[in-house]
């Protein structure tokens, strides 16, 4: 196409119009644009807001979303930050913890809902409405048979403490065989095994004396559980703990927490000085979020404000001035701000991934460079500056705005993604693109008229000192290539490394994005291999207590479930029940001794305790004829062995009465009856604390309980831990899957952030899709041939195959972070190949084409100007920033 015929197109037209009118009215010009600016720049610091979380990454129309906001209308934002206290001894961390909870709990602007501990011992003296009816009943069945121990009145004269005096050791194994010819002996012969056993160790020694009687209490009333004491939560070694407080947000700025995060690092500080023996940190999601926006914020800034110095100085040294280098850069500019106003107007706020868009259009934005470049060759061909300006809109008008129309159009099809943060970046920087193109279309004419009528005069001639330069832009580019030769070895490096490319990785850990010198980072991992998923948990949630703890029983069947957390079993069931068989226990109680009344024996006689022995022993040992006594009932069905283990202890206790003497003897065992009678009355005074008929509410609960598990409206909540670190993707998307195949509406962060990675990978391929069909149409409309087109993308294809091929080599792979580079790199890298089309359309159809030096010092410059914008991204601390610009370097 000859040059002449330009203006026979509407497009050139348009364009030659629109620097004509910057090149008459060029102050005019200025003034509105300024204007405009001011107007873009007001009604962004006034109106632009941050969403600055992960969760406003996401459409408010899918179901996922949905039912995690169903949650939080019920139960409130979940968003705990995670203090944690290390050290070696429990007891320090046990004391740290307390003073940290109480300096937060002094902070209510700062902080809120504490959970740090789990503290029922209010609930202590109704421990046994927590068993089932059945147990409960068995307990007050066992106390039956002491009728005569703890039913005795106490009458005028006769010592109240008789029948415990009574207790003895001869006493209970006469009663032993007794019960076993009445064939009922089971559970007391197994009670009086232990009791035996002990009675063995204490003839060979006092000192190895120990409780017998523990069986006759459930284990609830023995062990030191949530009931005994305060439960702290610690890791699996102990030497870890964590506390749970949910910071207060924030409405206003681009961290939602940062004021309540930095409150509690000076608190932890603190507790630093205090606790020098003891180390403190903090994660948990908030925290982590907090880091990423603040270190993305500023790694973005300093980005920014590098690339944008690069390309000045990239500018100067290409044109060896500054009269270009700050025209370029000033529409740059002007088109950002441009892109800021309209950003505010359309969609009002900025996002985690939507805020680099300056970056962006910094490195693809720098439209002017072709266009000064062209200029300058015009004007040093001899045209006056209406002239040149004339033939640069002409020649190189048509090839910028197919470049911004390409690349805005690989933007736009991202908002095709399904997720709503690539929507929106799309939108933002591919109106940015466009804005920027108009920027040199109207303020370039003006500012180079301006410059060129104060400056430069109106010069109709070559100058005699700008020869050399005329010349210059006259020579074609490199023209020492050889084409054979540069296309055998294009291909064959494609082909070796488009190899490569297929075997390149995707990579959604989250947590390896984020600088892993950051502190919170650092804690979470030792959080993650200390505990199981102490943030990370599935919520699930429903309408009775019921059903939460028959949900609770299907969440433990999942082999990827550690644990489950509710509240549900605090409030006992069928406790109607169960309260009257307590007030029978109570009842049957009141007439124990006083606590820790010592009751006094008389002197055993050691020959007495071994006649009922060794009579106990006969009839263990030979049973009665009809069979009674051959069998002791056991839940388990092992009554032969136990009557074998009764008999195997009674010889050694026959064994040990035959050889001591016998004053050592009668000595040793009336300290063990007193003992025993001791012990068994410490038991039944607990058991009677423990038995008080009153029943248990939700409002008995601890507030932190109540605020954590149960809903306004009065929902029961289950918090599902996993097994397996949720960070990586794989045990993410199987504990998902788990959770969901018991409760379909279970929401909680592995729901959101696994739909987020899942969208953000797919939305971002399919955007690559569809800005390669809109970048061909595009293309065929602007050439009008296919064979063309084919040759504009032949670069871009080329170097999508090396950046992925030297990814692989490198060892990178791809990540929910640099995964945006490639609807980037289709559009930047289509520009290339448009530009030389259009000079190669342009050419004489007389001579061989070579590529014109000014074409190919603009596309070698304006390469250089997108590899600084993005180059400067490799700098930053985010990982994930970081790969993104080297993958846009590539």
């Amino acid at each position: 196409m000859r040059p002449d015929k330009e203006e026979k197109r509407p497009t050139p037209r348009v364009l030659a119009w629109l620097a004509g009118l910057g090149c008459r009215r060029p102050w005019w010009m200025l003034a509105a644009t300024m204007l405009s600016c001011a107007l873009c720049l007001w009604c962004t610091f006034s109106h632009l807001t941050y969403f600055n979380q992960r969760n406003d990454l996401h459409g408010k129309d899918k179901d996922y979303y949905r039912r995690w906001q169903a949650y939080v209308a019920e139960f409130g934002d979940d968003d705990d930050m995670v203090a944690l206290v290390e050290g070696s001894s429990k007891q320090r961390i046990e004391l740290a913890l307390e003073e940290l909870a109480a300096k937060i709990e002094r902070q209510p602007q700062s902080f809120d809902r504490l959970f740090y501990k789990v503290d029922l011992r209010a609930l202590r003296n109704r421990a046994l409405l927590f068993l089932p009816a059945e147990q409960v009943r068995a307990i007050q069945e066992q106390l039956k048979p002491m009728a005569l121990l703890l039913d005795t009145p106490v009458l005028g004269g006769i010592d109240p403490l008789f029948a415990w005096k009574s207790l003895t050791l001869s006493q209970l194994l006469n009663e032993g065989r007794r019960r076993l010819g009445n064939g009922d002996a089971g559970p007391f012969l197994r009670q009086l095994d232990a009791i035996c056993s002990v009675a063995s160790r204490v003839l060979d020694s006092p000192a190895a004396y120990g409780n017998p009687w523990r069986s006759i209490l459930p284990d609830s009333a023995h062990k030191q559980d949530l009931l005994s004491e305060p439960h702290y939560f610690f890791g699996d070694g102990g030497k870890l703990a964590f506390l749970l407080v949910r910071p207060v947000k924030e409405k206003e700025g681009f961290t939602f927490a940062k004021k309540s995060i930095d409150g509690m690092r000076d608190l932890l500080r603190g507790m630093e000085t205090s606790y020098p023996d003891l180390r403190f940190g903090l994660t948990g999601l908030p925290v982590l979020e907090n880091d990423e926006m603040v270190a993305s914020q500023n790694d973005s800034a300093r980005a920014a404000w590098l690339a944008l110095a690069g390309v000045a100085l990239l500018y100067f040294l290409v044109y060896r001035g500054l009269r270009y280098p700050l025209m370029t850069v000033s529409t740059l500019l002007i088109g950002t701000v441009w892109a800021l106003g309209w950003t505010t107007l359309t969609i009002g706020h900025l996002n985690i991934l939507s805020s680099a868009f300056a970056v962006m259009l910094i490195g693809m934005g720098d439209y002017g460079v072709l266009w000064v470049t062209r200029y300058g060759e015009e004007r040093r061909a001899g045209l006056d500056i209406a002239q040149a300006m004339r033939k640069t809109a002409l020649h190189v008008g048509p090839s910028i705005l197919t470049a911004a129309t390409t690349t805005a159009l690989a933007f736009f099809a991202a908002m095709l993604a399904d997720l709503q943060a690539v929507a929106e970046l799309g939108w933002i920087a591919g109106s940015g693109v466009l804005l920027c193109a108009l920027s040199c279309f109207l303020v370039m004419p003006a500012l180079l008229t301006l410059w060129d009528v104060r400056f430069a005069g109106n010069v109709d001639v070559v100058p005699v000192t700008s020869l050399k330069e005329y010349q210059a832009d006259r020579r074609p580019w490199l023209p020492a290539l050889k084409p054979h030769w540069v296309i055998v070895a294009s291909v064959a490096v494609t082909l070796g490394l488009g190899y490569l490319a297929t075997k390149i990785g995707y990579d959604h850990n989250l947590l390896r994005l984020q600088a892993q010198h950051l502190d919170s980072v650092q804690w979470e991992q030792k959080l993650m291999a200390n505990t199981d998923g102490a943030s990370w948990h599935a919520l699930s949630y429903t309408a009775t207590p019921e059903e939460a703890l028959s949900l609770k029983a299907r969440f433990e069947q999942l082999p990827g479930v550690s644990r489950v957390a509710e509240a549900a079993s605090l409030v006992p069931r069928d406790q109607e029940r169960k309260l009257e068989l307590l007030a029978d226990i109570q009842a049957r109680l009141k007439r124990l001794p006083e606590r820790g009344v010592v009751v006094p024996h008389a002197m055993p006689v050691p020959e007495e305790v071994l006649r009922a022995a060794r009579n106990l022993y006969d009839a263990v040992a030979n049973p009665l004829p009809d069979g009674r006594g051959s069998e002791m009932p056991q839940p388990d069905g092992r009554g032969s062995d136990s009557l074998a283990n009764l008999k195997q202890t009674l010889a050694e206790l026959i064994d040990r009465l035959e050889h001591a003497p016998p004053d050592v003897a009668g000595q040793r065992l009336k300290l063990f009856e007193e003992c025993l009678t001791r012990d068994l009355a410490e038991d039944l005074h607990r058991l009677k604390e423990a038995s008080t008929p009153t029943p248990i509410h939700i409002d008995d609960l601890p507030q932190c309980m109540r605020e954590r598990f149960i809903g306004q409206n009065g929902a029961w909540l289950l918090r599902v831990f996993a097994k397996e670190c949720l960070w990586d993707y794989g045990p993410l998307q199987e504990f998902v899957a788990q959770v969901q195949s018991v409760d379909r509406e279970a929401t909680g962060k592995p729901f959101t952030t696994l739909e987020g990675l899942r969208a953000m990978k797919q939305g971002f391929g399919w955007a690559g899709v569809y800005a390669l069909m809109a970048m061909i149409v595009v293309l065929l409309l602007d050439f009008g041939k296919i064979k063309h087109m084919v040759l504009a993308l032949l670069p871009l294809a080329m170097g999508v195959c090396a950046t992925l091929g030297l990814m692989v080599l490198f060892g990178l792979s791809l990540n929910p972070a640099n995964m945006i580079a490639f609807p980037l790199i289709l559009g930047v890298g289509a520009d290339n190949g448009v530009h030389v089309l259009h000079d190669y359309r342009s050419r004489h159809k007389g001579k061989r084409y070579c590529l014109s030096s000014s074409t190919g010092r603009g596309i070698m410059v304006a390469a250089l100007t997108t590899i600084l914008g993005f180059g400067t991204l490799m700098i930053a601390e985010h990982r994930g920033l970081a790969s993104l610009g080297l993958v846009l370097t590539l």
